[in-house]
């Protein structure tokens, strides 16, 4: 809900003395506001759920739960955006000047409201999801602040902060960063290490990481009390959620508190504010739960609702393997990935144009039989085969020698891509983008494609020229949600992975072979639901590793193949088809339900899985990423204690090479839930590159 949309009543917190204090609480979570019309909002705590506290007297809660005398400065360190630097070893939140005069920013005449008509006096009020819009001013420095402090329905902290400015002086915007108050029990950094965790304890001061908006992994920092794993003990995480440039930090200051936050990464002279103009940051997005399953479940829930619908298998021709075809290769790639059970065929534009098909003509034109010529005629040959089109494009790539680079130099940027300088237009320049939106509702209008394919290009500069990226990003979410409203069925897909354009487009995991696919799942999914990370599978059906292996490096995100069929034997069609239809079978199931990750999976060995939102069916991966020697056994997490389920190896037929084969999978025995998250299953030796698919289902 954004600001704008708050129909809100206006609340009074009385005198300086009389303190409202505001207990928001939704799914286990609480989050303790105390407000004062003399400074913004104080975070008392965030976190676990605190339980009913009405009734209380103020000052019992504010002794709980309020700054200790060690804290010096605790009105100033506990807001979301804490106003001084005092105690921190780093920059403040909000940073910048006025004509190069540097001044700290403090915020004395605040007003506060809920969206809700709740109204909120003096003493302790407790609500469920809702938020809380503070208007603040600071006379000294010219400023004005309006703040969004929001809980959700799932449990998900997200703020959001404008600053403008009233000086007639320009204000120059360096930083402007949000923060939640953690636990002192937050002791740990949690590195995601391949599919293992590394907890990295913190040091008092600060510790920040910087991304470009063009990083291979999502943009995120957790933090954790010692010991904690995907299934148990405490974890607090953050993301901002931008496309573009943003940082975020930890802040451990030397009374003993700990922050966690972030935001923008703004370039000098990016953001300057005349009088009267506003800068609104991105949202920051918190998630806490009891293990890390529970923390991502909180983001899966939220993004689930607004994902696309569109997860049919994609066989994608636009992969660089397929460049050179011509038109007939590319009609008998669509004939083998009809055959297969891929179900849609994602062309790309480039090629087309190459193999000279204009996608853009304004006629399809005529062979000497009548039938349609050019890329018409092809998609109707590829869509004779059953299946559905993507076009896989890049409208912002410009050739530095073609007319529209020379007749138009004031859109363009430069962006290095492999260490290759392109050139590509700045969306954030009008022309420039009604241009790219003329060409694409034509091509779209057209075509009537299902997916488009198309990364935005991050990072992009004009050298010696005012940095355009905050611009740029806001420009594309402007492109997408026009494209989402004029073609509601279209599915989009971008590398960009954070939570803003997992709104609008499935991202797409970079992993380079299934080994990294199977490594890095866990990271991925920390903060993307699985059902949002568009995966390739199989593509590597030479290599000594099971086709088990190769297909459950992608099988619980959006499957896609990308591998020359035309040259596979027989056999390996088959295995093919057959895992595809496994993944057909289950598909509703991986996207919907609940993400387990065992506490059991290490640098050799990784184990996950789904579980139904009832409890009633699940599907869990065990991977041999080494081999190993040894039996082993592994809890299978995230059932329902009393309930019975029939466990059973699917998948792999009897006698596949590398097929891992338990002494128990004959006889598919049925156990309770509390047996196999207490005791679990036992384990044969394996190669490096074997894989198991296990399918439970309840049973009366």
């Amino acid at each position: 809900m954004s600001v704008e949309d708050a129909a809100a009543t206006v609340f009074s917190a009385g005198d300086d003395a009389a303190v409202s204090l505001l207990h928001m609480r939704a799914q286990g979570v609480s989050v303790l506001v105390e407000l004062k019309p003399t400074r913004l909002p104080v975070i008392l705590h965030w976190g676990a759920h605190l339980g009913d506290l009405a009734g209380l007297p103020t000052s019992t809660v504010l002794a709980a739960f309020g700054p200790t005398s060690l804290d010096q400065i605790p009105s100033m360190m506990s807001s979301v955006l804490p106003e001084s630097s005092a105690g921190w070893s780093s920059r403040a939140a909000l940073t910048g000047s006025h004509d190069g005069h540097v001044s700290a920013a403090s915020f004395t005449v605040s007003r506060s409201r809920l969206i809700s008509d709740t109204p909120v006096p003096a003493g302790l009020t407790e609500v469920g999801a809702d938020t809380v819009i503070v208007e603040a001013e600071d006379p000294v420095n010219g400023l004005a602040l309006d703040l969004a402090i929001q809980l959700t329905d799932n449990g998900l902290v997200r703020c959001r902060a404008g600053v403008t400015n009233k000086n007639v002086t320009d204000y120059r915007l360096e930083g402007l960063e949000l923060f939640l108050p953690v636990s002192d029990l937050a002791t740990h950094r949690v590195e995601f290490d391949g599919p293992a965790l590394s907890p990295v304890a913190l040091r008092s001061g600060c510790w920040s990481v910087d991304h470009g908006g063009f990083d291979d992994r999502p943009a995120q920092l957790a933090l954790a009390e010692a010991g904690t794993g995907f299934r148990r003990g405490q974890a607090w995480q953050v993301q901002v959620a931008f496309s573009g440039a943003v940082r975020h930090r930890v802040e451990r200051t030397a009374y003993g508190r700990t922050y966690l936050g972030g935001g923008e990464l703004l370039q000098a002279g990016e953001i300057v504010l005349g009088i009267g103009e506003t800068y609104h940051s991105p949202w920051t997005v918190w998630s806490w739960g009891d293990g890390l399953d529970e923390a991502a479940a909180r983001l899966h829930r939220h993004l689930q609702p607004a994902a696309p619908q569109d997860d049919r298998v994609i066989f994608n021709a636009a992969a660089p393997a397929f460049a050179r075809h011509d038109r007939q290769a590319i009609l008998a790639l669509a004939e083998y990935a009809a055959a297969v059970g891929a179900e849609t065929f994602l062309v790309d534009i480039a090629w087309c144009s190459r193999a000279g098909l204009d996608p853009y003509a304004d006629s399809a034109g005529l062979t000497d039989t009548g039938s349609s010529a050019g890329l018409d005629g092809l998609l109707t040959r590829i869509r004779d085969f059953d299946l559905e089109i993507g076009f896989a494009i890049e409208l912002d790539l410009v050739d530095p020698d073609s007319t529209l680079a020379r007749d138009h130099p004031e859109w363009l940027l430069t962006v290095d891509r492999d260490g290759v300088t392109q050139h590509v237009l700045d969306l954030s320049v009008r022309p420039a983008m009604v241009y790219v939106w003329e060409r694409l509702t034509k091509l779209l209008d057209r075509h009537h494609v299902s997916l488009l394919s198309w990364s935005l290009a991050h990072g992009a500069h004009r050298p010696g020229a005012t940095p355009t990226q905050h611009t740029s990003t806001l420009a594309a979410y402007r492109l997408l949600d026009a494209l989402r409203e004029r073609y509601p069925q279209l599915t989009i897909q971008s590398t960009s992975l954070d939570l803003a354009m997992a709104g609008r487009a499935v991202g797409a995991d970079p992993a380079a072979d299934s080994t990294a696919r199977h490594a890095d799942f866990a990271g991925l999914v920390q903060l993307l639901p699985p059902g949002l990370v568009w995966q390739s599978a199989l593509d590597e059906p030479d290599d000594a590793t099971s086709s088990a292996y190769r297909a459950l490096s992608a099988f619980f995100g959006r499957l896609s193949l990308g591998i020359d069929l035309r040259r596979q034997p027989p056999g390996n069609l088959r295995s093919i088809h057959r895992w595809l239809t496994l993944y057909k079978r289950f598909r509703a199931l991986l996207h919907s339900g609940i993400t387990v990750r065992s506490d059991q999976s290490d640098r050799g060995f990784l184990a996950h899985g789904v579980v139904g939102e009832d409890r009633d069916e699940a599907l869990f991966a065990l991977v041999w990423l080494e081999r190993t020697l040894a039996s082993r056994r592994v809890r299978l997490d995230g059932l329902d204690a009393v309930t019975s389920y029939r466990i059973e190896v699917i998948g792999p037929r009897p006698g596949d090479p590398q097929a891992v084969t338990p002494s128990w999978a004959s006889g598919a025995p049925v156990l309770t839930g509390r047996a196999l998250g207490a005791a679990g299953i036992p384990l044969p030796p394996a190669r490096r590159g074997s894989a198991m698919l296990l399918h439970l289902q309840s049973v009366a």
